[in-house]
């Protein structure tokens, strides 16, 4: 048990730079009693205001430059035992005390260019000394606070090295579970505040965090920028393309891209309150679901009635898998009602036209389809359909 702390130590992020300045930083903070003591013959004899003056200065140093990111360090480096929110409290109150002595540092300048007599101390180098120290020293540590919140850029960019110039794969199912589709909600959330993606909620552990971030920026779905305040996760379009899916998606078996390019325009399309977009992108996504039947039946389905089945409708579609036998009574339900409510998209004169709770309708019913199908035996699994097959435009009527 004596040795049991000591897997979590993370002594090799004292190679990072960003360490190097923090710790430079921290030594200068807790040297700063010991610069007082030393200065004293210097300043004794100034007021009692510079006085004040000048151990609220350094007091602050000490606390802020010093002892809390110290504490920070070392919660970092593993060297101590604090849960995840006394983490996340540490790291989201150290700005804000920052900011504040930032302020009364501020004040502190106007009060000394306004009555020099009563509060300048002896010697104008020192003032200037500890007025530089009281403005630098804090930035430069909230500068590179996402080496305290533990993200290494270097790292999680390694990933993407690792692949060379390597694309992913455009024929391979979307290689993500729903831990990874939570990380990209996470960073979407958190507006790429690096902090806020480390220290969370999610209680996957912050190692396993830094290995699906890794991941998704090795696959192109996240990027690292470096901003002016620092390196930040960004979004890439095909994560923002993937947040359009619905999270149920990721424990399907596919590998028709087309298929989920269609339930990504359905989805974007009913947040969006385009109901006549999100009726055609489902339709098509049934048609195909049911064509990837006939397809993968033994031998394929090719054609249904007098038509080839790459130009059948939705309603001879289901028909037919009906005919043999490709779905049961579950499915055949759900694929009647998403065809009745289709045909709502060519309203007559005095009917309804389709409206939002149609589309939001027909999208759920799609997705149970889609579930219902594409977790079933790999004879179900929706197959890539030959060309001709009216994937463009708007499904014909049935």
């Amino acid at each position: 048990m004596a040795n049991a702390g000591r897997k979590h130590l993370e002594l090799e992020a004292l190679r990072d730079k960003r360490a190097v300045i923090i710790l430079a930083v921290v030594a200068l903070g807790l040297a700063t009693p010991v610069v007082a003591r030393l200065t004293f013959p210097g300043w004794v004899g100034a007021s009692a205001l510079a006085q004040v003056r000048l151990l609220m200065r350094l007091g602050g140093l000490f606390v802020l430059a010093g002892a809390y990111p110290a504490v920070l360090v070392l919660v970092r480096l593993g060297l101590t035992d604090v849960s995840v929110y006394q983490h996340r409290a540490l790291l989201r109150l150290y700005p804000v005390f920052c900011n504040f002595f930032q302020v009364l540092v501020a004040l502190d300048g106007f009060l000394l260019v306004v009555w020099p007599e009563r509060f300048a101390l002896p010697s104008l180098w020192a003032d200037l000394l500890l007025s530089v120290a009281g403005v630098g020293l804090l930035p430069a540590v909230l500068h590179h606070q996402s080496w305290l919140a533990g993200f290494d850029p270097h790292g999680v960019l390694s990933a993407r090295s690792a692949l060379g110039d390597a694309r992913p794969l455009p024929s391979t199912r979307t290689p993500l579970d729903t831990l990874d589709y939570r990380v990209l909600q996470l960073v979407a959330h958190s507006g790429s505040d690096v902090a806020a993606v480390m220290i969370n909620d999610m209680a996957i552990g912050t190692r396993d965090l830094n290995l699906r971030l890794r991941k998704l920026v090795a696959l192109g779905y996240l990027d690292v920028v470096d901003e002016r305040h620092g390196p930040q996760l960004t979004l890439t379009s095909m994560g923002t393309d993937t947040l359009a899916l619905p999270v149920s998606l990721f424990t399907w078996q596919t590998n028709d891209l087309e298929l989920l390019q269609e339930l990504a325009l359905a989805r974007l399309a009913l947040e969006e309150r385009q109901a006549q977009k999100v009726v055609v992108a489902c339709a098509r996504c049934c048609e195909r679901l049911l064509r990837g039947l006939l397809a993968a039946h033994e031998p394929p389905v090719t054609s249904v009635g007098n038509k080839e089945v790459g130009r059948a409708t939705l309603g001879e579609l289901v028909g037919a898998c009906r005919q043999y036998r490709l779905i049961g009574r579950f499915e055949d339900n759900i694929f009647s009602a998403l065809n009745e409510r289709r045909k709502k998209i060519h309203a007559l004169q005095d009917e309804r036209p389709i409206d939002d709770q149609d589309a939001f309708i027909l999208y759920t019913l799609t997705e149970i389809a889609a579930r219902a199908l594409l977790t079933q035996a790999p004879r179900a699994e929706a197959q890539p359909v030959a060309a001709g097959e009216g994937g463009q435009g708007e499904p014909a009527g049935s």
